[in-house]
């Protein structure tokens, strides 16, 4: 477990030795604030921040896969991947180190939305049922992003490689998950549809917790982390 912090803390803290992590959340944040302040905010409608959900599983697609992308990338690149895997921590503890690293960035990066949650409680009276879900969302799908992203980094020394390899996964199990049902069977058909990750996040900003949305992104994290713990061994054997 201690081997595991301490990749985590300093993947963690590499995040802010160069302007790239401060881009990210700044990014993040006008951009949510924005779609806040156009469609969550505005005197006479419902105060939530069912936009700032909307449009922030949106953004994860794109902000996870630059969080990870130099996760192992880097570590190939520089020529210090050699010293990492001889030094005496297994794959385990690099990826599950890394991610945890990456997900600390992704809580930091979400903390100051909460400063939306004070806002709409002094100007209205918000469901905090729904709040909570829509965060529930968020980390679910940044986890499942994230994990996508270390399982890419693992494959390449090229961080650019490494981005685009897991934002085309994310965006071709959309898109397929909308195009390809009216090319199927009924039986395929469903199954492609409940893979689409937009219809199952979409419950999420609505204040709707379905055991079944947990699970998906639960499990495809978890695969995700076990195939970068294979790719990594994999790599040990070459």
């Amino acid at each position: 477990m201690s081997r595991t912090l301490a990749i985590a803390g300093r993947e963690f803290r590499a995040y802010f030795l160069s302007p790239g992590g401060y881009i990210i959340i700044a990014l993040f944040l006008f951009i949510t604030g924005f779609f806040f302040w156009a469609g969550g905010f505005q005197q006479g409608q419902i105060a939530s921040l069912r936009s700032v959900f909307n449009i922030g599983t949106w953004l994860l697609a794109f902000i996870a896969p630059a969080v990870t992308m130099r996760l192992l990338s880097e570590e190939y690149r520089a020529g210090t991947i050699e010293m990492l895997m001889t030094s005496p921590v297994n794959e385990w503890h690099i990826i599950v180190g890394k991610f945890a690293g990456a997900a600390a960035f992704l809580v930091l990066m979400l903390l100051p939305t909460v400063a939306y949650v004070i806002a709409i409680e002094m100007h209205g009276r918000p469901d905090y049922g729904e709040l909570l879900c829509g965060y529930l969302g968020l980390l679910l799908a940044g986890a499942a992003y994230l994990s996508s992203g270390i399982l890419a980094s693992t494959f390449t020394a090229s961080q650019a490689v490494a981005f685009l390899l897991a934002l085309f996964f994310w965006l071709a199990l959309g898109f397929s998950a909308k195009l390809l049902p009216d090319q199927l069977d009924e039986r395929w058909a469903r199954i492609v549809f409940a893979l689409d990750p937009d219809l199952r996040l979409r419950d999420f900003t609505i204040g709707l917790i379905d055991s079944s949305n947990i699970v998906y992104f639960l499990s495809i994290t978890v695969v995700f982390l076990v195939a970068a713990v294979k790719s990594l061994q994999a790599r040990r054997c070459w």
